[in-house]
């Protein structure tokens, strides 16, 4: 990496969170689904390039105390900052250091998963195949590597903007005035001539309206940096080639959408998994990837394999909605599920309703097949007619609805049992990493290795969630807070039959969001 580039994330650090798929329990489970053996994830050894302050890689290396985990940084102030939080939850198994990816040689040794996220688009040419060339050379025999990057044709929308952006930027401004620069050139772009409804005003109020939605500092290293640099697909999987490896699948599967499958019937003669996939890309305009790849010579299947279901954990984060009123007038029996992501299932299928009924109730925490079978079955067994209650039976349509589930990225899957419960017991424990975190910040990490923003209430309650304490002194530490001051409702003073209420909801989501443990 360049010394500008260097300087730029010393003056403006990226904000380092959990990745959900960028976590070795996903990228197992997407290997065994796409028929590969992988290395077993909670045992592992596991490289981040490009860790920034560790905030993928800490709370993994929490969350799987028998594997080891090493980062990599080019930032020094920001593998400081990781550094310090592993003296202060006293990590033994991972570490951190600050050097060029260039710089990584075979003294690091081998690691069965590489994880590579926001880092290849963002640099320059000889760093891009510095991380291929780890990615090769640093991955066990049966290892896997996970590399995020823009793609085209999705991101020539985007890079239109970035383009007009850079050319009104001053790079005599601090960061701060060249994002805000940013930020109202954007929306002059966007109300210059509000009456224009060609395609191009349509595509850029588009762009400008997913920019806003943009941390500063994702604006700042995404719009203003020199480098950004988008790739094909299929050029990314042939350079991956030139170093020995070879395609896996997508760590988020593309939605089976019309469209896709419409791709797949016309160019159904298509060589291999990448020329498809790329004409899936020319259609579907995908603007970013994140990339499985594994050594060359390793068998891979072309798509998910319904015999993996029942190897794999599975869970589903979506809840029942009330389906739009043109799809309930169609007939009894619709339902429809969204995840917190925003996609919805409709459905009127009574299988497919009762796999996510299921899933949901269990959520966040993952049920094996067996269970999930089981569980289906006794949802149904009071059904009214005789072929609906046998639906449950049928292993092979059970495995087929969660594949098509997965597929509409409504169900995901894991490898290794939850270690986290949805319902708080009779003395609340969150986990002592979501408990350290709450005292600095306000997005804690769960242990289903995402990130969760939370309120004040919650930023109050979790330090005390350490298993001590029962609900009875939770709400006498509570109304100590609000008499003190450290806890305000405006001019309010709750009631203890309020306070008892807001604790109840707090446990409740979370336990929702993966934070509390038995």
């Amino acid at each position: 990496m360049t010394d500008p580039l260097l300087a730029s994330y010393e003056s403006v650090p990226y904000q380092s969170r959990p990745i959900a798929l960028a976590d070795p329990d996903s990228i197992a489970a997407n290997a065994i689904l796409h028929g590969v053996t992988p290395p077993p994830p909670d045992r592992a050894r596991v490289l981040e390039l490009g860790c920034a302050s560790g905030g993928n890689l800490l709370s993994m290396a929490f969350a799987l105390p028998k594997s080891r985990f090493v980062g990599i940084d080019l930032s020094p102030s920001q593998i400081a900052v990781g550094q310090y939080v592993i003296s202060e939850m006293g990590l033994q198994n991972v570490t951190l250091e600050a050097k060029s990816l260039e710089d990584i040689g075979a003294d690091l040794g081998k690691f069965d998963y590489i994880i590579c996220h926001g880092v290849y688009s963002w640099v320059p040419p000889n760093i891009q195949e510095a991380i291929l060339e780890v990615c090769s050379t640093r991955l066990a025999p049966h290892g896997i590597a996970y590399v995020s990057y823009n793609t085209y044709p999705g991101w020539r929308r985007r890079e239109m903007l970035r383009d007009m952006l850079l050319f009104h930027d001053d790079h005599a401004l601090s960061p701060a005035a060249r994002v805000a620069r940013a930020r109202e050139f954007a929306n002059f772009l966007r109300a210059a001539d509000p009456s224009d409804d060609s395609v191009h005003a349509r595509m850029l109020r588009d762009e400008v309206d997913q920019l806003q939605k943009q941390t500063d500092h994702h604006i700042f290293h995404e719009q203003l940096e020199p480098y950004n640099n988008p790739v094909y697909f299929g050029e990314f999987a042939r350079r991956a080639a030139a170093h020995g490896l070879r395609y896996l699948a997508e760590a988020k599967p593309t939605a089976h959408t019309p469209a896709k499958g419409r791709v797949e019937q016309a160019f159904e003669s298509a060589q291999d998994i990448v020329q498809m996939e790329q004409y899936v890309d020319f259609v579907l305009g995908r603007t970013f990837r994140r990339t499985l790849l594994c050594h060359d010579g390793i068998q891979v299947a072309s798509g998910p394999l319904a015999e993996a279901i029942p190897q794999l954990m599975i869970r589903s984060r979506a809840v029942s909605v009330a389906p739009a009123e043109a799809d309930a007038a169609r007939g009894p029996g619709v339902e429809a599920f969204r995840t917190p992501n925003g996609v919805t299932m409709t459905t009127n299928n009574p299988l497919v309703i009762a796999v996510l009924r299921v899933l949901g109730a269990a959520a966040p925490v993952v049920m094996s097949f067996e269970q999930l079978q089981q569980t289906v079955c006794a949802h149904l067994s009071g059904a009214a007619d005789e072929a609906t209650h046998r639906l449950g039976d049928d292993h092979a349509a059970v495995v087929s609805v969660v594949l098509q589930c997965a597929s509409s990225a409504l169900v995901e899957f894991r490898t290794l049992p939850s270690k986290f419960v949805a319902t708080a017991g009779k003395r609340p424990k969150a986990s002592a990493f979501a408990r350290w975190q709450a005292l600095h910040f306000d997005s804690i990490t769960s242990l289903g290795h995402w990130p969760v923003e939370i309120s004040g209430m919650e930023r109050f309650l979790l330090p005390n969630l350490d298993g001590t304490n029962d609900r009875a002194q939770l709400i006498r530490l509570t109304e100590h807070a609000f008499t003190t001051g450290d806890l305000r409702l405006g001019d309010v003073a709750p009631t203890r039959e309020q306070i008892a209420d807001v604790i109840n909801d707090v446990l409740a989501r979370l336990g929702r969001s993966a934070v509390l443990v038995a």
